[in-house]
């Protein structure tokens, strides 16, 4: 699975979820809300609460702990 991430310089990167490197939280910029994946990337997409940021971030979580389970049981 891939994901459409940004760095730190707003360049659009896409990169495969099993090699993130995941420390997520949300945060605030400019009224809107956004999911920092770790210290170098941003989810690409802004959302207008916090909460819909929290649920995208849960679905992250779990699309990556759903591909790990499959791997194991391959």
């Amino acid at each position: 699975m891939l994901l459409n991430l940004r760095n730190k310089n707003n360049k659009l990167v896409i990169k495969d979820i099993l090699d993130i490197d995941f420390n997520m939280s949300v945060k605030e910029k400019d009224g809107k809300y956004r999911i920092a994946v770790n210290n170098s990337y941003y989810f690409d997409e802004d959302f207008d609460n916090e909460k819909d940021a929290e649920n995208q971030m849960l679905k992250i979580a779990d699309s990556r702990n759903s591909l790990e389970n499959e791997l194991r049981n391959f």
